[in-house]
């Protein structure tokens, strides 16, 4: 027998003890299914052009209103160009509260934040302070790590072509090195916070492992300047473990650069 219900005595129904222990019920038993479809929802690319759709003309006989959401990701991309050492706290604040009604702009506004470090390596701190008041907002532990690795398959998959000049080679180089530091570091800031878990290790032997190979000195310093940040959040107020104490020892007899031996030293020296 089908039963229906009129439109407005549906409000009452989705709260009723009865809807909400079935509802409760389901999810229980399509747990499997439900996290599967929530998982590859979670991996589709986001449209980051998505703010265009509110595009503003001059004309006015053509002029639209701009949806909410578009000028909500506007203020989020200016909130986070605007952070400082004076404005983090309080931007990250704002951003929650402009993003506590707008749940499915979060992913969109993680992936921003990860760029946004990828560049800003010294901002990274801040960064991580407003993804972890966000987490304890959605408590989203699944769409984080997914755009973490795929914000890493990024960096990875690019390659230098055969063509490419060497100009152009030795610009993708860097701009690969440098986003490995970014990641690197933001990655540190948010495992210290408890946030994520075994992930900044991985990096640290990447970065050791990139160094053992034929890089330029200012790739190398690059790299080093990285390592260097990294331990200094991490092993701030204890010792380097023995592993990495071993490895960066071997490195340094390895590199012919003096300023290269020179920061190994520092991080050796926990300076």
């Amino acid at each position: 027998m089908t039963i229906h219900y009129i439109v407005d005595s549906l409000p009452k129904l989705f709260l009723s003890d009865n809807f909400l222990s079935d509802k409760n019920n389901y999810e229980k038993k399509q747990k499997f299914y439900i996290d599967s479809l929530v998982k590859f929802l979670d991996s589709i690319e986001i449209n980051k052009q998505y703010f265009r759709t509110g595009i503003q003309v001059k004309n006015p006989k053509y002029k639209n209103k701009m949806h909410s959401d578009t000028q909500i990701i506007k203020q989020l991309q200016l909130s986070l160009n605007k952070m400082s050492s004076l404005t983090y706290e309080t931007l990250s604040n704002d951003i929650c509260k402009q993003i506590e009604t707008k749940k499915h702009l979060y992913p969109l506004l993680l992936q921003y934040i990860l760029e946004q470090s990828l560049l800003h390596h010294t901002y990274s701190k801040y960064y991580a302070y407003l993804v972890e008041l966000l987490h304890l907002k959605f408590k989203d532990q699944n769409l984080l790590y997914s755009h973490i690795n795929k914000i890493y398959e990024t960096i990875k998959k690019q390659t230098i072509s055969d063509n490419q000049s060497e100009y152009s080679s030795l610009c993708l180089k860097n701009k690969q090195i440098d986003q490995l530091i970014g990641y690197s570091i933001f990655l540190s800031e948010l495992e210290m916070k408890g946030i994520i878990k075994d992930k900044i290790h991985p990096s640290i032997n990447i970065l050791i492992n990139k160094m053992s190979l034929e890089l330029s000195e200012d790739e190398l310093y690059k790299c080093i300047v990285c390592l260097s940040n990294i331990f200094k959040v991490i092993y701030k107020d204890k010792e380097i473990i023995s592993e990495y104490k071993d490895k960066l020892t071997e490195l340094k007899s390895t590199i012919k650069f003096m300023k290269i031996k020179f920061k190994i030293m520092d991080i050796l020296e926990n300076r």
